[in-house]
Parts: C-alpha cells; sequence; structure tokens
C-alpha cells in the first residue's frame, strides 16, 4: 500500500446522465467538487462483483467514520446488466450491502442509453453460458474537478489503498 501516492490526471471522465433505483436522474457533473469511486458491476454475478461491492461497503465505513461522506466523496455503481437490473432487484442488492442511498449510489438505464456510458468507460460485456455476463469490473478514481486520476482493477482492488488515494485527491489545492 503506497502511503502517499501521486496520482497522475490519466483523462477526462465522461459525463453520463443514468438513473438511480427511485428512478431520480444522476449525472457525474452533480458530483463535482466531490472525488467519485465509480464501479461496474451487476446484481447476478456469482464471484467477481459481490466481492467488488463488498470492498466497496467496508470503503464506505471508513468513508463515513472520517466524515467525507457524502459531503467530500460519493460511491457509485453502475449495473452492465439493465435488463435484468431493474430498480428493484437493484435496490435489494445496495441494501444487501449496507448502501447509504446519500452516499453511494447504484445506476440503471435502458440498454440502448447505457451503451455509450460504458463504451465512454472502455466496459465492454459479453455474454456467458448460465447468464453470467464477462466485463472488465474496473472502478474509476474521479477527482473533484471531473478527472480521472486511478482505474483500479477488481483483483487488485483494495478498499484500504482506495481511501488512501481518496484521502490524497482531497487534500490537492482546488
Amino acid at each position: 500500500m503506497a502511503p502517499s501516492p501521486s496520482l497522475a490526471i490519466i483523462r477526462h471522465a465522461p459525463d453520463f446522465a443514468l438513473r438511480d433505483v427511485k428512478g431520480q436522474s444522476v449525472t457525474l457533473a452533480e458530483f463535482r467538487g466531490r472525488v467519485v469511486l465509480l464501479s461496474f458491476t451487476y446484481t447476478s454475478c456469482p464471484a467477481a462483483c459481490p466481492l467488488v461491492t463488498q470492498r466497496m461497503a467496508l470503503l464506505q465505513s471508513r468513508l463515513r467514520e472520517a466524515g467525507l461522506l457524502p459531503s467530500r466523496v460519493g460511491l457509485l455503481s453502475i449495473t452492465v446488466d439493465p435488463e435484468r437490473d431493474t430498480s428493484a432487484p437493484l435496490a435489494r442488492y445496495a441494501k444487501g450491502f449496507g448502501a447509504d442511498s446519500d452516499g453511494w449510489r447504484f445506476l440503471r438505464e435502458s440498454p440502448e442509453r447505457l451503451r455509450p456510458v460504458l463504451a465512454a468507460y472502455d466496459e465492454w460485456t459479453r455474454s456467458l453460458p448460465g447468464g453470467e455476463i464477462d466485463h472488465p469490473a474496473r472502478l474509476y478514481l474521479i477527482d473533484p474537478r471531473g478527472q480521472i486520476r486511478e482505474i483500479y482493477s477488481l483483483s487488485f482492488f483494495d478498499e484500504r489503498q482506495a481511501l488512501v488515494d481518496i484521502q490524497t485527491l482531497l487534500r490537492e489545492p482546488r
């Protein structure tokens, strides 16, 4: 774990407008001024997605304890399976991980409206036998100015390092 990481600007984070589990429109732009951790998952995933969501739940607890959620940090999870992940299953999934809707929003949209968002973040999907979906499952750390500063792969995502990285971004001059 890097104690004081250097987080270069990777690229601008593409904006989007998706719906949360209550049907409200959520844009990335409305989080300007806060650090955002953006993940891509789906509720019927048998292994990888629940692991990343559990790690995000641990991060949510640490952020809440530090008084950073939701005023300085936001968590967003976008489903890559909008046909099965309607609002009800997505809300149950979020509740199952103790997601606090003030600081952690779960988002979905119709496949047609979601496709360009997935493409903008290089999140391809491929259907597998048995209903599973292969996808990169990356997490994007976005600074308060809307720049991607870190891209975590699921296999290397550690909520403790993410907290250090978030704190580093929050210390940067505005």
